[in-house]
């Protein structure tokens, strides 16, 4: 076996309820079993990027074999923009490879690289993403970018940041009352949230620019630029999105009807014909890719990156960043 390497853990003691430090011990274990040293950080009163951040500023980057979130969407978010912001202010700093370990709500990023939170009898997730640290696949990962803020996944203005608004009210409403607590959860708080939100959403007026040229203009109730192929975790609505491009995929909702048609179809655990289907409808359906993408609105629209809020705004200008990061990802099959 190689040289015992050294990692940085960023552990979010609330992600996924708590699930992420009642797993901390067999993490531990595994990277013991590895032969993996470790620091932890784990502090609830400073934000990941800080603490990330100020870790490096502190040892370097070269100290380490790898970062390795622990936790959800939020947590990986935060902690790669942690990264992001030490390398713009270091840019002849090499930072190291990212891992992700899903211990989250949603986890999905960690889903649009194969892996999920289970860890039962049937599946060690954990164990594979332990494992990436020594043993994976290396792959460079492009980054949206807004404002200075990156993002994995996606940003969406309009619909799905007003359902994850929504989610995210409702969940703490919910959190204060037990017998709620334990039934409403997960999808069906999601599924309540879209149908409390959904017919309420007005479209309303846009015009997009991609690489500098027109591109769309007309009435929108949502939109998405993609990096990654997988959407919200379960949805594959722009089919020739790699996320190492170096390149975005937008896709466009013109309406009510069409919203509902483009996630039915999109579903990826549809049958092979239907997710044909789907392909098909979304390439003639206001879908397009490129690297430079400015939307202009007719109104301040709410918006969210990687399931995080944004400040509503009627212009966004987004950029991707191909190759921006490194990541471990596991090399052998779930």
């Amino acid at each position: 076996m190689q040289a015992s390497p050294h990692i940085l853990c960023v552990l979010n003691p609330t992600a996924g309820s708590g699930i992420a430090l009642q797993r901390w011990p067999k993490i531990v274990a595994l990277l013991e079993s590895f032969q993996i040293s470790y620091e932890l950080l784990a502090e609830q009163d400073l934000t990941p990027d800080l603490q990330v951040c100020r870790r490096l500023e502190q040892n370097g980057p070269q100290k380490y074999a790898a970062i390795a979130g622990i936790g959800g969407d939020g947590t990986h978010s935060a902690a790669i923009n942690g990264m992001m912001r030490y390398r713009a202010a270091h840019a002849d700093q090499v930072l190291p490879p990212y891992v992700l370990m899903p211990l989250g709500t949603g986890n999905d990023m960690a889903k649009s690289f194969g892996l999920t939170a289970r860890d039962d009898f049937f599946v060690g997730d954990l164990r594979r993403a332990v494992a990436a640290i020594r043993y994976g696949a290396d792959y460079w990962l492009d980054l949206g970018c807004l404002d200075g803020v990156y993002f994995v996944n996606a940003l969406t203005v309009g619909l799905d940041s007003h359902i994850l608004r929504e989610h995210n009210r409702r969940k703490q409403e919910v959190a204060h009352v037990p017998v709620m607590r334990r039934l409403i959860k997960g999808n069906l708080l999601y599924t309540w949230c879209v149908g409390a939100r959904f017919w309420r959403q007005k479209p309303l007026n846009a015009e997009i620019a991609i690489d500098g040229r027109p591109w769309y203009t007309g009435p929108i109730i949502n939109l998405v630029i993609n990096n990654t192929r997988n959407y919200g975790g379960e949805f594959v609505i722009c089919p020739d999105a790699y996320a190492n491009d170096g390149l975005l995929d937008v896709v466009v909702f013109t309406g009510h009807t069409d919203y509902l048609a483009k996630y039915f179809l999109s579903f990826r655990n549809q049958p092979r014909r239907i997710q044909e289907m789907a392909e098909r409808v979304n390439k003639v359906s206001a879908y397009a890719r490129g690297q430079r993408i400015e939307v202009h609105l007719c109104r301040p629209e709410a918006a969210q990156y990687d399931g995080e809020e944004m400040p509503t705004s009627d212009r966004f200008r987004v950029r991707v960043e191909p190759h921006a990061l490194h990541l471990k990802i596991p090399a052998e099959p779930g």
